[in-house]
């Protein structure tokens, strides 16, 4: 073995992204092909090299990949490392796919886009949503027959039992002899089997799942998923990408659109739409994708399991959250503001039923003190609101507090509070802030409300330091709410003007993004 041809190989791989030495696959094998025919001259040796290091790792079982060991060395055998060499044949499928890897992170170049925060199953649930699924549970049966191992057959370029194993397997799994190769194939992708050049013995899943590991029933699944999909796996790849990232329900024909009608599907002789819906529901009959009603499919936490799993081992960064029962109220809230909407549907339920009200909502208060967290403060309000319980004790806590004192007053019911006190004011500049990003009118029944205590109110504005109440103060100075409260913002302001304090003078800053 030459050593420098083996350094070579070993750190082309590795800059390709491969994980570990041990991982290789024939797509790896043509990439560093490519690499070697742009030098001037080959390394010695380095067919040779290479073609020892794959007998190494398969004698050692240390092939970290479940690529045939055949296939891979026919690969390496085969392929042209002839400096100057025709260019690698371009695939369609990267016009599609490489933007997609780029903005996650793990393509060749572009800045990647941070991922928001998703919510993982347990994997005692991702185990027990796995177990159902037809093709996996064959190549569990396939693997059970196996036992200590059975001969390949040696006729063949490719991996598949002998003749007679192929009948007696068929018999003992119910199938028809042809379909014995694709449950191999199925079975060796979940790690449940592996191959050596001449021998089919158990693989590392089917240890991890004989101990009961948790989470080893769904990573078998996830491993053998685009197999499992026969003919489409990378057409169900960039499908569970997309869904994923959304969160939302996608249509075919609107997967369509994201990906193109014949670079991401392949040849469609009928309408696009039509094609990829068959690869949907082949992904719906695996569990990875569910019907959300109409046209539209959606992820689900076993395709979540999957698309995490290929993102990390392709060095990808994917942001996790703590299981519900274990999550503090700022993971809930920063969920509901940043998560896709398949992790944030029905969450906060979720997450009231691990806590007593009490507690809940004294930790949902605690985590929305910032003050430009008014989205949040709002989104409290209505989920404590909503309780049904007599929160008293816990509100009372809070009812001075400079931030979240009127929130507390209004969810305690009082009536007799003073509508120009700091904590009162602080909420309807939150309240207020809301509407104004969202280009709503100001309410028009606090015009007479607060047309007797204009003055007090435009100045206590103003002395809260809340981050919206320059913006506010413009759109009263407007008119919003009646000519009372417009004249007592134009003082307040050009009161402003003369101590040399900020003004908020038209046109307004923007409001803060909270």
């Amino acid at each position: 073995m030459d050593v420098n041809a083996l350094v070579f190989l070993l750190t082309a791989h590795r800059d390709a992204g491969a994980p570990d030495p041990g991982d290789w696959t024939t797509a790896d094998v043509h990439d560093i092909a490519t690499t070697v025919r742009d030098w001037d001259r080959v390394p010695d040796g380095l067919r040779d090299t290479w073609l020892t290091w794959c007998d190494h790792l398969v004698e050692r079982g240390r092939l970290v990949s479940c690529e045939s060991p055949r296939r891979l060395r026919a690969a390496i055998s085969t392929v042209d490392l002839t400096p100057g060499g025709p260019p690698a044949t371009a695939d369609p499928v990267d016009d599609a796919a490489l933007p997609l890897l780029d903005r996650l992170g793990v393509g060749d170049s572009g800045e990647p886009q941070p991922l928001p925060p998703v919510a993982p199953a347990r994997a005692a649930d991702l185990d027990a949503a796995a177990r159902p699924c037809r093709p996996l549970s064959e190549a569990v049966r396939l693997t059970a027959w196996v036992g200590e191992g059975r001969p390949l057959d040696p006729d063949r370029p490719h991996d598949a039992l002998t003749g007679p194993d192929t009948d007696t397997a068929a018999a003992a799994l119910g199938v028809g002899p042809d379909a014995v190769p694709r449950i191999l194939r199925v079975a060796r992708e979940a790690g449940l089997l592996r191959t050596t050049y001449t021998r089919v013995l158990h693989g590392h899943a089917a240890r991890s799942w004989d101990r009961g590991r948790p989470g080893a029933v769904a990573d078998a699944w996830a491993d053998a998923l685009l197999a499992m999909t026969g003919a489409r796996g990378m057409t169900a790849f960039l499908v569970l990408i997309d869904l994923f990232v959304s969160g939302r329900p996608r249509t075919p024909d609107r997967l369509v659109e994201v990906f193109g009608a014949g670079v991401a599907l392949g040849p469609c002789p009928g309408r696009p739409g039509d094609d990829l819906r068959s690869v949907l529901d082949t992904l719906v009959g695996l569990g990875a994708v569910e019907r959300t009603g109409g046209d539209s499919y959606r992820v689900t936490p076993l395709g979540d399991h999957f698309v995490v799993r290929q993102l990390r081992q392709s060095g990808a960064e994917v942001p996790l959250t703590p299981p519900v029962e274990d999550m503090e109220a700022d993971h809930v809230l920063t969920l509901l503001e940043e998560g896709r909407p398949v992790d944030t549907e029905g969450l906060m339920n979720r997450w009231l039923r691990t806590r007593d009200p009490y507690t809940a909502a004294r930790e949902l208060l605690e985590a929305s003190t910032d003050p430009r967290a008014w989205h949040r403060r709002h989104r409290v309000a209505v989920t404590l609101a909503g309780l049904g319980a007599d929160l008293t004790p816990v509100l009372r806590m809070y009812v001075h507090h400079p931030v979240l004192g009127g929130w507390a007053r209004r969810l305690r019911g009082t009536h007799a509070e003073v509508l120009t006190s700091h904590q009162v004011v602080w909420a309807v500049l939150d309240s207020y802030a809301i509407l104004v990003e969202a280009g709503s009118p100001l309410p028009d029944r606090d015009r007479d409300r607060y047309a007797a205590c204009a003055e007090q109110l435009t100045r206590t504005m103003r002395l809260t330091g809340h981050p919206a109440a320059e913006v506010v103060l413009d759109r009263l100075a407007d008119g919003a709410l009646g000519e009372p409260l417009a004249e007592a913002a134009r003082r307040v302001r050009a009161v402003g003007r003369g101590t040399g304090k900020p003004t908020g003078t038209r046109p307004g800053p923007p409001l803060p993004t909270p």
